[in-house]
């Protein structure tokens, strides 16, 4: 298709899965000869991130909660005039915040241009009159990321709010490049003091309830029972509400020497990479992670739960998926991948083309294609 003028907009400051997802979208946008623009909070990582890479950021937002109405206008009016100086083809939005912001500042300005909207996660959304207008008439086009994600509008379609052929589904990429350039796999282990013969397991991402570090903490005695030389990383955010609590849990358990607790860290890759198993027990929502994506393209074994999108990530041969909340059953799958490793088997699946940069960028391209043909039939027909 033709260049394409984009607007995207995040209202994460911390970097995440759904940041990175913005930025590798609109670095492979831009690579291809599209105009982008990224409009974030000032300071934001993606706003860091963004500039180191030459893409023009636009800080002039801060897209808080919208309880706050003289912030929200003011947001509003900022996309607004920047839209209208730049002349945008089409906005992009990513979360509640700047969503609500793009679709004031589309109706203050006239600016007649269509709004698509990506929702990151699986969490059940509210059939209430405001999410009926916001889907009906707020946003032009949605975009989930994992098929079960569509299990969140069932409401939404059976009241024919929206048409299930209608929404696309397109994963989370990960930066191949990047990713596999930057790991070392011996590094974390240096700085643990982690012999080469100990298995290495991890969980990467905040340390929060859904994510399921409860869980692991449980099952890790069982671990510990087939391989007591086991060491155990947590490497993310650690929340205040959940800290104090995982911390006595690792006392009372005695697990002191066994879990380490790594807070948020930079080397993600170096981490992943030095890991004999990746572990994500979530027991809440999550939709595409990229924590198992990029364990299976360095190779690592997986074990996940089963559950919302994860399924959909892990093919046949990367790893074991479990129940959520069974810490029995995910002992089980973490003593038989290391007794795995022990042998000397390795994991055997490619990693997936629907999970490269360039498969999401093509399959955007796609939905806007779509999305500004139905929208400039709709202003013909006006």
């Amino acid at each position: 298709m033709s260049a394409i003028k984009i607007l995207q907009t995040s209202f994460h400051t911390e970097w995440n899965g759904q940041v990175a997802r913005i930025f590798l979208l609109s670095r492979e946008l831009a690579q291809r000869g599209h105009r982008v623009v990224i409009a974030t909070p000032a300071g934001s990582a993606l706003a860091r991130r963004a500039d180191a890479e030459g893409l023009s950021v636009f800080t002039q937002v801060q897209f808080k909660k919208t309880n706050r109405p003289f912030s929200f206008l003011r947001d509003a009016l900022a996309l607004g005039r920047l839209a209208r100086a730049e002349g945008f083809d089409l906005l992009h939005t990513h979360g509640s915040q700047d969503t609500w912001a793009a679709i004031a500042a589309v109706r203050l300005f006239r600016l007649g241009m269509p709004l698509l909207l990506t929702r990151h996660n699986t969490k059940p959304v509210r059939f209430n009159r405001t999410n009926r207008w916001l889907y009906r008439r707020g946003i032009d086009r949605l975009v989930v990321v994992s098929r079960a994600s569509l299990e969140a509008y069932r409401a939404f379609f059976e009241a024919d709010v929206l048409k299930r052929e209608d929404v696309a589904v397109i994963h989370s990429s990960v930066d191949l490049g990047r990713f596999a350039a930057l790991a070392d796999p011996s590094a974390l282990r240096a700085e643990l003091g982690v012999p080469r013969s100990a298995p290495l397991v991890g969980v990467v991402g905040r340390v929060s309830k859904d994510k399921g570090h409860e869980i692991l903490l449980d099952a890790i005695p069982e671990v510990l029972e087939e391989f007591p030389d086991a060491v155990f990383v947590f490497a993310g955010k650690v929340g205040r509400r959940l800290g104090p609590k995982v911390r006595s849990t690792i006392q009372d358990k005695g697990l002191e020497n066994s879990v380490r607790l790594l807070g948020f860290r930079e080397d993600i890759v170096s981490i992943t990479a030095a890991l004999d198993v990746s572990v994500l027990p979530a027991v809440g929502t999550d939709s595409s992670p990229a924590v198992l994506k990029e364990a299976i393209l360095l190779g690592k074994p997986v074990v996940a739960s089963r559950l919302a999108g994860l399924p959909e990530i892990v093919p046949e041969g990367a790893g074991i998926l479990v129940e959520p909340g069974d810490p029995r059953e995910l002992a089980r799958a973490i003593v038989a991948t290391l007794r795995r490793r022990e042998n000397g088997a390795a994991p055997k699946a490619d990693f997936p083309k629907q999970f490269t940069p360039g498969f999401m960028c093509e399959a955007y391209l796609e939905v806007y294609a779509r999305t500004l043909g139905v929208d400039a039939a709709r202003r013909s027909a006006t």
